[in-house]
């Protein structure tokens, strides 16, 4: 394995910043999948609440500035430059700078500080002890759920990644931890927090339905039930993201969330290139599901919604991940039509790589478009009524949406 980022220098650049991140609560979102979606719910919920909320999340779809909003305002250019620009100034002398990631995470809880937001719901990188938002102080962690990923740094285990998500967690800090698996579960307890909430026991989903454009979901925090409400995403994995969602913030607020704002929140929610479907004008779903936990999930939920698995698959990966792996979690199968492609990042998996994975799974059918947009004009033209696809990174989501947009418009 790969040694794991310490915090050195995101620390350094919490003290060029001035600390900022000791006038800011946060509450930390972990864990392997539906973090993005968790992040999103549980900042409308505090909002709904009476909260002015800061939302920082990773990776972006389209620009950076995605990442870093209070309510529906996004950090502007002129911003992000201001709060920038003494850490850059300060990293260029040193001779281990730190990181994007690193540099865009002190950004946001310098622009939050300097805001005056109540509180900051942040997502987490990585993840793990190493991870920058680490080195924030969360008092309240969510933990989404507990599953293989970043192999390179974490090992190649569910416990393994249990051990390095709890490995962020503040001692004191109150975890809600979203992960049903109890054999994962040590070791969160083991850290200290201050309190432990855990799904199906003490937060969890009594009832759970797709219906037209979403969800019917029932579900029981420690505070209060909430019975037959609307959830505007599509997915299946999605109620349990919102269900987390609401517990955290229940726990920040010690106290039930009103079931007038639990109701509004769950009904606006809109999670972009997380599930999302465009008739483009047969169905295409956009989905940025980048592991084989994540892929299983994707396939399910396309049973679930379409009773069948998808006739036509875009596909493009990143960094250190098995595609095979990915491939087959997904269910692609001999018939399958996959078009393999690349989004404009460093990390993109090679192309042709790729595609000797899909047909080293047994798919008779393998094109190559190297531009997402093509790909998915390409991918349109064969639906003919049938399912499509397009997942493997939310790079790939973010370039496939606008394209899949127009196509509907």
């Amino acid at each position: 394995m790969l040694p794991r980022p310490d915090l050195g220098a995101m620390e350094r650049l919490l003290g060029v910043l001035g600390h900022p991140e000791r006038q800011l609560p946060v509450v930390l979102v972990a864990g392997t999948n539906g973090k993005s979606t968790t992040a999103r719910v549980l900042a409308r919920l505090l909002e709904g609440s009476g909260l002015r909320v800061g939302l920082y999340t990773s990776p972006h779809l389209h620009l950076p500035h995605e990442r870093i909003v209070i309510g529906d305002t996004t950090i502007t250019d002129a911003e992000l430059a201001s709060v920038l620009g003494p850490a850059v100034e300060h990293e260029r002398e040193g001779s281990k700078p730190a990181s994007w990631f690193e540099l865009m995470t002190a950004a946001a809880v310098r622009w939050f500080a300097d805001q005056g937001v109540d509180v900051a719901v942040v997502e987490t990188g990585l993840g793990g002890s190493g991870d920058a938002t680490a080195a924030l102080g969360a008092r309240v962690v969510a933990v989404t759920s507990v599953g293989i990923d970043h192999v390179e740094y974490f090992g190649a285990t569910r416990w393994d990644n249990a051990v390095a998500e709890a490995g962020a967690i503040p001692v004191g800090a109150a975890v809600v931890l979203g992960e049903p698996d109890a054999a994962m579960h040590p070791p969160f307890a083991a850290v200290g927090p201050s309190s432990l909430l855990i799904t199906g026991h003490d937060f969890g989903v009594v009832a759970d339905s797709p219906v037209a454009a979403g969800r019917s979901v029932s579900l029981f925090t420690p505070a209060a039930t909430y019975d037959e409400v609307f959830l505007s995403l599509l997915a299946p994995w999605q109620t349990a993201s919102a269900c987390v969602a609401l517990a955290a913030a229940e726990t920040w607020l010690g106290a039930a969330v009103d079931d007038r704002v639990v109701r509004d929140v769950f009904a606006a929610t809109h999670a972009p290139g997380r599930f999302e479907l465009v008739h483009t004008p047969g169905p295409l779903v956009v989905d940025g599901a980048h592991n084989a936990a994540a892929a299983a999930a994707l396939s399910c939920g396309l049973r679930e919604r379409f009773a069948r698995s998808a006739s036509t698959v875009v596909v493009g990966m990143t960094g250190e991940r098995d595609p095979k792996t990915f491939l087959s979690a997904l269910g692609v199968r001999p018939a399958t039509r996959v078009i393999c492609t690349s989004p404009r990042t460093t990390r993109a998996v090679p192309i042709g790589a790729l595609a000797a994975a899909v047909r080293a799974v047994g798919v008779r059918t393998v094109e190559i478009e190297a531009d997402v947009g093509a790909a998915v004009r390409h991918a349109a033209h064969h639906l003919d009524g049938a399912v499509g696809v397009v997942t493997g990174s939310l790079y790939v989501a973010g370039e496939a949406l606008p394209v899949a947009r127009s196509l509907a418009s």
